[in-house]
């Protein structure tokens, strides 16, 4: 009986001091707001890292077993990557991490879909477990993640010291990095200032790029992205009201910088730059035509086009008689010459040295008379004041009804061609025109050939 009680005692007593003999882990929640879990949509995530000498197993109350889909070494720590199904029926979750030589730790995950949390694992009470150079490093990892760069500097500096640090530590390449992030970020300090966005932007993308947790730098890439949008937006539209005031140099200065920049909304300005430059460009040649040309059968005509050098241009012309506005107006007995011109056609200058231009094209010619019932051509009656007007009425319409003429048109395809020159703003034309009647029923109706002269300036 005494025997078995001692047993029994000593047993206990070796568990208690085998439970006060393990040592206890700290848990550190380091989630960011930046986390986002890359998995299915019903899926959450959680990353635990610790030294790489511990090693764990964990296990899940709502769980069989733990998905742990990736394990991998980062430096002196490890990192386990598993994925949580989410929703209703999994509220309570508590994962228990095991470890030899310390005691079970708790951790509650309560998991919404697409988070993503982390934690990492630690020996409070262990300064020195693990040698000189893990820990000096161990510290410089940390102040570097908190971009605590000197700090961190100065603990890579001790570590490379330590009488344990290897020769393949590469702490040469973690200084080097640190120092090229102080480059970086003076540089895109002072463009920052200088409201230089978008040099900034690409110095603390660098920064970001050497050290992801610089939660500072992450911060300026996004200011600097939005601030450059802003800028944008203000170079373009005061592009566009340069524009449209006729200033045009400070438009094609605004617009390059959206260009330069590669603004969302350079595209769009990369266009208006090209036609401000054509623009520019006929202006300085003086391109840009207005003429206006005289014929014997249409002495009224106006005329436009682009007249540039070595290079083609197109015109465009119209010529009319006056006798359409009084056929407009039926005054029948004065509509002889009703016609009228449309023609457009190409520019070409043959001569590099001459402002002479070569111009050919095509057009529409049409000549109009009012016609009787019989097809003649209509002559309006004399009225005879001294007929009485049978139907009693003295108002000078007798006959309207019976003879009330229409208006024939007679159509011809016009192809011509020409000569424009060039005296400073001012400009000569000449055109020579052939016309090919629709019918040969009234080739006599309009002329076969014309000639016009026309005079204008050019800007």
């Amino acid at each position: 009986m005494k025997k078995r009680l001692f047993l029994l005692v000593g047993g206990l007593f070796l568990a208690i001091a085998s439970v006060f003999a393990q040592r206890n882990l700290e848990v550190k929640d380091i989630t960011t707001q930046r986390d986002v879990f890359s998995g299915k949509d019903t899926e959450a995530g959680i990353v635990i890292s610790c030294p790489s000498n511990i090693k764990l197993t964990i296990e899940s109350s709502h769980d069989k077993v733990v998905d742990v889909y990736n394990v991998e070494d980062k430096g002196e720590e490890t990192f386990y990557y598993m994925r949580f199904e989410t929703g209703r029926r999994y509220r309570g979750r508590k994962l228990t991490v095991r470890a030899d030589g310390y005691a079970p730790v708790s951790i509650m995950a309560e998991l919404n879909p697409k988070e993503l949390k982390r934690y990492q694992l630690i020996d409070p009470d262990v300064e020195f477990v693990y040698g000189c150079y893990y820990e000096y490093r161990k510290r410089g990892t940390e102040y570097f993640q908190q971009a605590m760069y000197v700090e961190a500097k100065e603990q890579y500096a001790i570590a490379q010291a330590c009488s344990d640090c290897p020769e393949n530590s590469g702490l040469d390449n973690l200084i080097a990095g640190i120092d090229s992030i102080t480059v970086y970020r003076e540089k895109a300090d002072e463009a920052f200032d200088l409201l230089d966005y978008e040099t900034a932007k690409d110095y603390y993308g660098r920064i970001v790029s050497l050290n992801p947790s610089d939660e500072n730098a992450s911060q300026k890439v996004f200011e600097c992205s939005r601030n450059f949008d802003i800028d944008c937006n203000k170079y373009f539209d005061s592009a566009e009201a340069y524009r449209e005031e006729g200033d045009y140099e400070k438009a094609m200065e605004l617009y390059q910088r959206v260009v330069d920049g590669n603004c969302p909304n350079a595209i769009k300005a990369s266009q208006q730059l090209k036609l401000l430059r054509k623009e520019v460009n006929s202006r300085k040649q003086r391109a840009r035509v207005y003429v206006y040309e005289y014929s014997k059968s249409a002495p009224i005509g106006l005329g436009t086009g682009t007249y540039n050098k070595n290079k083609v241009g197109g015109y465009f012309s119209l010529s009319f008689h006056s006798d359409l506005f009084k056929a407009l107006q039926k005054s029948y007995n004065e509509v002889k010459d009703a016609e009228l011109n449309l023609s457009f056609g190409w520019t070409l200058n043959k001569w590099e040295k001459v402002p002479v231009w070569v111009f050919f094209g095509v057009g529409y010619t049409g000549a109009g008379e009012f016609v009787d019932s019989d097809g003649n051509r209509y002559i309006e009656p004399e009225e005879d004041s001294t007929q009485p007007d049978q139907s009693g009425d003295n108002s000078g319409n007798y006959g309207e009804e019976e003879d009330n003429p229409t208006f024939k048109l007679y159509s011809a395809i016009s192809p011509e061609v020409g000569l424009l020159g060039k005296i400073g703003p001012v400009v000569l034309r000449y055109t020579f025109q052939y016309r090919f009647s629709v019918s040969k029923e009234y080739e006599d109706k309009i002329s076969k050939t014309r000639h016009a002269f026309g005079i204008g300036f050019c800007f």
